[in-house]
């Protein structure tokens, strides 16, 4: 478990396999520098969004703060599930 004072990293991208499009989640602790959790969905939505989100909150007591991206579904999910974030761009 981690303790409650982590950062935590959301990184999603999108990758071609046999011409179909799939989406790979991911979450780093920025302090350890540890990857704690990577999926991937056919789909980017809301729903795959909570359930990876709160499959990455069972790694870590508390509520860790995390930093995303501009994407509104990941700001949604975190609003939703009343966990602190930062908005960053990654890319300018």
């Amino acid at each position: 478990m981690r303790n409650i004072n982590v950062i935590i990293m959301v990184r999603e991208a999108c990758v071609k396999v046999n011409g179909l499009e799939y989406w790979v989640y991911a979450t780093l602790d920025v302090d350890g520098n540890e990857m704690l959790s990577m999926r991937v969905y056919p789909s980017r939505n809301a729903l795959a969004t909570e359930q990876f989100i709160r499959e990455t909150i069972k790694y870590c007591e508390g509520k860790p703060t995390f930093i995303v991206d501009n994407a509104p579904w990941l700001k949604q999910t975190l609003e939703e599930l009343a966990l602190p974030y930062n908005a960053e761009p990654f890319r300018k």
